[in-house]
């Protein structure tokens, strides 16, 4: 697919360029005209103008990786993949590593640069779960192995990756003015999943392959990476297939 020239001229910086969503948003947006400098463990893509290798889970690594990246950035994707299993991988990589690039590179961007962050589907736990989701919005690297058993992560590692979902799109949410200043807007898209594949539900409704809600999210993010997207912030962009609206329509009765 020939994709236009959304990101033509603009310097983009993308954690987790390795694998599944951010790969599939590097190989997007290096399409769409963008000078990709990727950020992860392996660099894997080679159409990356640069690449900075990081321990995901080490704030210092980052640190370091945030510091070697150019000034004047004109945006930034946080889509790391996330390990299977282990809460607190999942926290470090899923939810603390994108925190930490976020607060390190915005006073460097560019007047005008967006930031991407991924969350996650809604559901009608959202209410329920809003005490762990202001928890998560300001944890620390000192406080996760606390945090994992107060929440009941220990019991139930799957549901990690919606707490982190839910966190960063509540955190752009609470975030949306802060850097207003130098025009900077942050937003969350959320897939199906994690790398974006689409549920079996959504992929028998629709006839597409769970693959193809990969390639559809990225392309999402490009349009909110563009200037296209100027008049927003603090927005949660919906990329999941009709997953969020279809579990929304079952909770009201719609």
């Amino acid at each position: 697919m020939t994709l236009p020239a959304l990101l033509s001229g603009k310097r983009i910086a993308i954690l987790g360029s390795a694998s599944g969503l951010g790969r599939a948003l590097a190989q997007a947006a290096e399409g769409a005209g963008a000078e990709v400098h990727g950020i992860d463990r392996t660099r894997n893509f080679e159409g990356l103008s640069a690449f900075y290798m990081a321990d995901l889970s080490d704030p210092d690594a980052l640190g370091a990786a945030a510091q070697a990246l150019p000034e004047g950035l004109d945006g930034i994707a946080l889509l790391p993949a996330l390990p299977d299993g282990n809460p607190r991988d999942i926290l470090l990589q899923g939810l603390l590593a994108p925190r930490v690039l976020v607060q390190e590179l915005a006073p460097r961007l560019a007047q005008g640069a967006s930031i991407v962050l991924r969350g996650a589907p809604m559901s009608h736990h959202w209410n329920e779960r809003l005490p762990e989701i202001r928890a998560a919005m300001t944890l620390r690297h000192d406080a996760i192995d606390g945090f994992i058993p107060r929440w009941g992560l220990n019991l139930d590692p799957a549901r990690t990756g919606q707490t982190v979902g839910w966190a960063l799109s509540a955190w752009a949410m609470a975030q949306c003015w802060t850097w207003a200043a130098q025009g900077i807007r942050i937003n969350a898209l959320t897939p199906a999943s994690a790398d974006g594949h689409l549920p079996p539900e959504i992929s028998a409704a629709t006839g597409q392959n769970a693959p193809r809600g990969t390639e559809q999210a990225a392309h999402a993010a490009l349009f909110l990476l563009s200037d296209l997207s100027q008049g927003m912030t603090g927005a949660t962009l919906a990329t999941d297939g009709g997953l969020t609206a279809q579990r929304l329509c079952r909770r009201d009765g719609l």
